[in-house]
């Protein structure tokens, strides 16, 4: 049975024009470092009335500089692997990160101070779909999807590689 959601607060409504400022990413990065709990995260879901996720901390390599590009996302577990969804609130394009997942499909998280190299795809089919009603179950993202439409919101899936080695990697100390 899916989580009941919560009534849309204003407070937080009107505090979502301050994720905008650039800075607010890198306070956001620094808060799941530290603390591992996303202010923007949090901001977005009371604002809307969604249910808040866990998050985890994504790096990428850019698809054109092939430079490391690390973002906080939320996530849903599915056994060893980790999902994300590219809805950027709604936008008609994908984000950056699903396009970098496109061109170079290795990546790297970290996930409650764990780190796991994992490749990724982004789920297409009969796969899309289960995820998909699993994932907005709750109802979440029905909002995201119609306003991107009739972009559809990619589901990115990754699996760990080995999942016995949770090493630091050095990739991870970007702080773009």
């Amino acid at each position: 049975m899916p989580p009941e959601r919560a009534k849309p607060s204003r407070l937080y409504q009107r505090l979502v024009p301050l994720t905008l400022i650039p800075g607010a990413l890198v306070v956001d990065k620094f808060c799941v470092r530290l603390f591992n709990r996303s202010l923007i995260n949090r901001i977005y879901a009371r604002a809307s009335g969604m249910v808040e996720r866990p998050c985890l901390m994504m790096t990428t390599l850019h698809w054109k500089t092939g430079l490391p590009r690390t973002v906080v996302l939320p996530y849903q577990r599915f056994g060893d692997q980790f999902v994300v969804i590219g809805s950027l609130a709604g936008r008609p394009n994908d984000p950056v990160w699903a396009t970098n997942v496109r061109a170079h499909p290795t990546t790297w998280l970290r996930v409650d101070r764990a780190f796991f190299a994992c490749k990724a795809h982004i789920a297409q089919g009969e796969e899309r779909e289960r995820l998909w009603k699993e994932i907005s179950a709750d109802g979440s993202y029905a909002h995201y999807a119609k306003t991107a439409h009739p972009r559809i919101l990619p589901l990115v899936v990754h699996t760990p590689v080995d999942p016995a080695a949770q090493a630091k990697p050095e990739i991870d100390l970007a702080f773009d």
